[in-house]
């Protein structure tokens, strides 16, 4: 049987965890967003006067998880998820002997239905870049986004060593979670970047630069993820198409990729996932529109317009 330890105050208990995520390898923005919500939870557990994780009781939970009844359940979810996490560590370490959050449920996510961008889509993106130097850059980041299904964190942070035309591959030293990758592309995805390198040269520095208010290019300068964000979200208003983010290019690279054969390892591989979950969803998706394609080879109202 495990010895329960002397149990410190709440806020030294999230110090003692978020020193564990630092030492576990965890990155600075997860160990960010985990101390945000862990202090927004100490927070309201002092206002009711508790500061000891063994006084804490399941009305206690459900009080504070009550104040995000109106956010997101995506946002709900991670809130719940991050503290009880922290607890889960508090009993295995042995400060406590039962978490609070044993007996209490998450809130259930629904399955989001992602649509994949289509051919004439994704040409009405490319065609509605100018012939600048701007716009050559943002038809690299798009073809480069479909080609390889890249987070827009991971292309943000992309500079010309991690990239081999020879090899037609990218370096991905900045994944999700501290992994790293290395992602192909293709031949037509290596015309768009030399395109784009003709304009930028090939020094030193990051791959995708920003640009000025003039649309030439800041050489040395990266381009931010919001930076991709607010251009993606600029083409989809030129073009009239709507939710035009970096996510639904990653969606689309998954589902190509499964249309063709791939086997769901190959994605999950190329993509960075840490377990096959997500590649499923993608193949679920794919799934379900090949099912509603087949739809009229056995369509009941269709079969009873026949008989009759």
């Amino acid at each position: 049987m495990s010895t329960v330890r002397p149990v410190p105050p709440l806020e030294a208990l999230v110090q003692i965890y978020l020193m564990r995520c630092h030492v576990e390898g965890k990155s600075d923005r997860t160990v960010r967003a985990y101390g945000e919500s862990l202090r927004r939870f100490v927070g309201a557990l002092s206002a009711e006067g508790v500061a000891s994780a063994a006084s804490i009781e399941p009305e206690h939970i459900f009080r504070y998880l009550s104040r995000f009844t109106r956010l997101t359940l995506d946002t709900r979810h991670r809130y719940f998820r991050e503290v009880r996490c922290f607890f889960n560590w508090l009993v295995a370490v042995g400060y406590l002997e039962a978490s609070p959050f044993a007996q209490i449920r998450n809130v259930r996510l629904p399955q989001k239905i992602v649509r994949v961008f289509t051919p004439e889509e994704l040409q009405l993106l490319i065609a509605a870049c100018p012939d600048t130097p701007a716009g050559v850059r943002d038809q690299a980041i798009l073809v480069t986004l479909l080609d390889t299904g890249l987070r827009v964190s991971e292309l943000a942070q992309l500079t010309i060593a991690d990239l081999n035309l020879d090899a037609l591959r990218l370096r991905v030293l900045h994944a999700k979670g501290n992994k790293q990758r290395v992602a192909p592309f293709s031949d037509a995805c290596r015309q768009e970047l030399l395109r784009y390198l003709d304009l930028r040269g090939d020094g030193a520095g990051p791959l995708f630069c920003a640009t000025d208010g003039h649309g030439s290019l800041r050489r040395g300068v990266p381009l931010q993820s919001n930076g991709i964000k607010q251009l993606l979200r600029r083409l989809g208003r030129a073009t009239g198409l709507a939710k035009v983010h970096a996510h639904r290019f990653r969606h689309t690279f998954a589902t190509w990729a499964i249309e063709q054969g791939a086997r769901e390892l190959d994605v999950q591989l190329l993509l960075g996932h840490a377990s096959p979950d997500m590649v499923r969803r993608y193949a679920s998706s794919y799934n379900a529109e090949q099912a509603a394609r087949r739809h009229p080879e056995f369509s009941p109202a269709t079969l009873l317009g026949a008989a009759s």
